[in-house]
C-alpha cells in the first residue's frame, strides 16, 4: 500500500491533454509544487493525441486536430509553454506563425466522381433552411436525446454544407442534435470559410510532437511525476462534513494490486471514458480488427464510479452502442513524392495547404488531408505522410467491394486512389506506401444523443477533493470532440478545488454575437 500524506497532493488519473492541462494550471495558477503532482497512466502519457512510428515501420497516428480562434484556453495554456521546434516562442507563437506561413486553402474540398466538386453550392432546399435555422434557435433542452435525423428531412444529408460540415467535425445522422445545435452557435465564425477552412489553425508536425511533447517537458522540469503502466480500478469514498471524499485510488501498477490513500486535502482529479480505448492496429496486408470486450479500463472505471452515485453520470449512453460510434481512420507513409505531386496538380493546393479532401461519391464518405512535411519532428527528408478516416466503416466501397472495416491498408488505398481518378499511377503509388488503418470502437461516443445527467457535472454534486475531466463531463455551450473541452474542464476543475479567484473566459456563444450570426444566417439562407 502506498501512503502519500503530506504536503497535499494532486492525482490526476489519465495522462491524456486533460490531465496535462490541469497539472500546468495547478502549478501556474495554484502554485502547486510540480513533485507533489501525480499522473497515473496506464497507457502512453499524450492519450488520444498519439503519433508514432517510423519511416521503415510507417507512422500511426489514431486522429488528427484542428484549431483555431475558438481555442481561447487552449492558446492561453500553450502560451505559456517553450516550443520545442521553434527557441523563444511559446507553443501558441510557433502554431500562429506556422498558420500564417502555411495557411489551408481548400481548393479540393468536395470531390465527385473523380472531379472537384463546387461547395460554395450548398444544396439546402427550402425546407433544410427551414430546419437549420430552428434548430440553431431552438433550445437546448427540447433537444434531450434527440437524434439530429429527427431535426431534418432525407434530403439534408445528401447536401454539401451536410457533407462539409459532418466531415469536418465526425457528425452522423444518428448523433446528438443537442451537440450539433452547440456546434452551430460555437462556429458560427466558421460559416463563411467552410469551403475554404481559411480560418482553420494546424500545428507544424502532428499534435504529439507539437503539443504533448511540449508540455510533458515544461511538466517534468517541473517536477511532475508521471507513473505510466498504473490503471486505476476503482475509487473509494468517506463522508466528510456530509460530502463524499476520495479516500483509496485502487489501481494495477504494472499488473499488481496496489492502494494509494489520499489524505485530507489531497485531490482526485479523472477523466472520464475513452473516445480511442480499445483500438487496434491494422497494416498494408491485414485489416484491424473490432474489440468489443472493453479491455481498456477507462470505461470501466467510470461505470465502477456511477454504480456508486447518480451524479456520476451513465457511461452506457456513450460506451453502449459501438456500431454508432466506431470509425475507422488510417495514416499512411510515402517514401517517394509521387502521391503528393498528383494531388498538388489534382486539387491546385501545395501539400499541406489544401485542407480537408472529402470524396463524396466514396460510400464510406471517406476524408483524408495531407501533412505538410515533415509530419512529424523526427522524419528524414524525402518522406511523406497524410492521414484520413471514414465515417461509414461499414459500407461497401464502390471499387474494391468490400467493407472499410475489412480492408487491409492497400484496399484503403486502391478505394481512395480509385476515387479521385488515379487508376494508371495505382501500382507505382502502391509500391512506395505503407498504409496503417486504425480501428477505434468509440471515436464518436461523445455525441451520442444523451440527456441531463448522462454527462456528470466537472465538480458533482456533493463532493469535496474530486473533479471529472476530459470529453466526458457537462461544461455548458461548449463542444465536446476538441482540444479545447478537455482544456476547459481542466480549468474548471483545479480553479473550483483550489477556490481560485482567476476568472475563466466564457464560452463563446453565437446567439450574443449578432454579426457572426448575421453572417451565418445569409449563408444558410442564400
Amino acid at each position: 500500500m502506498t501512503n502519500m500524506r503530506n504536503p497535499i497532493k494532486a492525482y490526476l488519473i489519465g495522462g491524456g491533454i486533460a490531465s496535462l492541462a490541469a497539472a500546468v494550471y495547478l502549478i501556474r495558477d495554484g502554485h502547486f509544487p510540480g513533485t507533489d503532482i501525480h499522473i497515473l497512466e496506464k497507457m502512453q502519457i499524450g492519450g488520444s493525441l498519439d503519433a508514432a512510428g517510423s519511416p521503415e515501420a510507417g507512422y500511426s497516428m489514431r486522429g488528427s486536430r484542428m484549431y483555431g480562434a475558438a481555442y481561447v484556453l487552449t492558446y492561453d495554456l500553450l502560451a505559456g509553454i517553450p516550443s520545442l521546434d521553434a527557441p523563444g516562442k511559446s507553443v501558441t507563437q510557433d502554431m500562429l506563425a506556422f498558420w500564417k506561413s502555411t495557411p489551408w486553402e481548400a481548393k479540393a474540398r468536395l470531390v465527385e466522381n473523380q472531379r472537384i466538386a463546387d461547395p460554395r453550392v450548398l444544396g439546402l432546399d427550402n425546407r433544410d433552411q427551414v430546419d437549420l435555422v430552428r434548430l440553431m434557435f431552438q433550445s437546448e433542452a427540447s433537444l434531450e436525446a434527440t437524434p439530429i435525423e429527427d431535426c431534418f428531412a432525407p434530403h439534408f444529408f445528401e447536401t454539401n454544407f451536410w457533407l462539409m460540415w459532418s466531415s469536418m467535425f465526425g457528425f452522423e445522422p444518428w448523433h446528438s442534435a443537442m451537440e450539433l445545435r452547440r456546434y452551430f452557435l460555437r462556429f458560427l465564425r466558421l460559416f463563411p470559410d467552410l469551403p475554404t477552412l481559411r480560418i482553420i489553425h494546424s500545428t507544424r508536425y502532428n499534435t504529439y510532437d507539437s503539443i504533448v511533447r511540449p508540455l510533458v517537458r515544461w511538466l517534468a522540469e517541473h517536477g511532475v511525476r508521471f507513473e505510466t503502466g498504473v490503471q486505476v480500478i476503482d475509487l473509494d469514498f468517506a463522508n466528510v462534513n456530509g460530502k463524499k471524499s476520495v479516500r483509496h485510488i485502487h489501481c494495477l501498477r504494472d499488473g499488481t494490486p496496489d492502494d494509494i490513500t489520499a489524505g485530507d486535502g489531497d485531490l482526485v482529479i479523472t477523466t472520464l471514458g475513452s473516445m480511442t480505448a480499445d483500438s487496434s492496429l491494422g497494416s498494408m496486408s491485414a485489416a484491424p480488427v473490432l474489440r468489443t470486450e472493453r479491455a481498456g479500463g477507462a470505461w470501466a472505471l467510470w461505470e465502477r464510479l456511477a454504480e456508486k452515485a447518480p451524479v456520476f453520470g451513465h457511461p452506457a449512453v456513450f460506451c453502449g452502442q459501438i456500431d454508432r460510434t466506431k470509425w475507422v481512420t488510417f495514416t499512411v507513409t510515402h517514401s517517394d513524392d509521387r502521391f503528393f505531386t498528383l494531388m498538388e496538380s489534382f486539387s491546385g493546393s501545395p501539400a499541406g495547404c489544401g485542407g480537408l479532401v472529402t470524396l463524396k461519391s466514396s460510400p464510406w464518405r471517406a476524408t483524408f488531408h495531407l501533412f505538410h512535411p515533415p509530419a512529424y519532428a523526427d522524419q528524414p527528408e524525402g518522406g511523406f505522410v497524410w492521414w484520413g478516416c471514414g465515417l461509414f466503416p461499414d459500407r461497401v466501397g464502390a471499387y474494391v467491394g468490400k467493407r472499410m472495416s475489412d480492408c487491409t491498408g492497400e484496399e484503403i488505398l486502391v478505394e481512395i486512389f480509385s476515387h479521385l481518378g488515379f487508376q494508371p499511377h495505382i501500382p507505382a503509388l502502391i509500391q512506395g506506401a505503407n498504409c496503417i488503418p486504425c480501428m477505434l470502437p468509440y471515436t464518436t461516443s461523445q455525441f451520442m444523443p444523451r440527456s441531463r445527467g448522462d454527462r456528470p457535472e466537472v465538480i458533482p454534486q456533493g463532493t469535496a477533493n474530486f473533479a471529472f475531466i476530459g470529453q466526458y463531463c457537462e461544461i455548458p455551450d461548449d463542444v465536446v470532440y476538441t482540444v479545447e473541452y478537455s482544456v476547459h474542464s481542466a480549468r474548471l476543475a483545479v480553479t473550483a478545488l483550489l477556490g481560485l479567484a482567476r476568472e475563466i473566459p466564457p464560452t463563446y456563444r453565437g446567439l450574443e454575437h449578432p454579426y457572426a450570426l448575421v453572417s451565418a444566417l445569409k449563408i444558410i439562407l442564400g
